[in-house]
């Protein structure tokens, strides 16, 4: 008869609690994934019918430019890769699940993208909502072409 050793007590002891541990993480992890994609899909059901097109003339009823806004709903859908139709009341972290990276990120992209200059003493606000990003981006003054750059 083999004699156990102190792993093989040990594991024969803990065995039970570590698998209810790792089932209970594996379970929470399933549930918040389901929870995500229904919630992706009722979104994406509930807004149906909103499109780059019609994004921007709603926003242009209130004084935005239409290819700002248009161009901000298809960069938010094609390169963040937000799954359902955006808002502009949309939040940047909780709605669209946007780091801080990736906010800073967009603006980059978009103000280069849009032949505009960034100047992140505009921004005296956090950006928290698509409709404060777009706004950032219209306040931007254009770029102007064959800049000379500072030697």
């Amino acid at each position: 008869m083999v004699t156990p050793t102190d792993l093989s007590i040990w594991l024969n002891q803990q065995a039970w609690p570590i698998a209810i541990i790792a089932a209970i993480v594996l379970f929470t992890y399933v549930a918040l994934k389901l929870s995500s994609r229904k919630r992706i899909q009722t979104l994406a059901k509930q807004r149906e019918g909103v499109t780059d097109h019609t994004f921007a003339e709603f926003l242009a009823q209130y004084g935005f430019d239409q290819t700002l806004s248009a161009s901000t709903f298809r960069y938010l859908q094609q390169v963040q890769n937000v799954g359902f139709p955006i808002l502009p009341t949309d939040m940047l972290d909780e709605d669209l699940g946007l780091g801080h990276d990736d906010v800073e990120q967009t603006v980059r992209d978009l103000t280069e993208a849009l032949g505009r200059e960034r100047h992140p003493g505009l921004l005296q606000t956090p950006l928290t909502t698509v409709e404060d990003l777009i706004r950032l981006l219209q306040a931007s003054p254009r770029a102007v072409k064959g800049k000379a750059s500072a030697a």
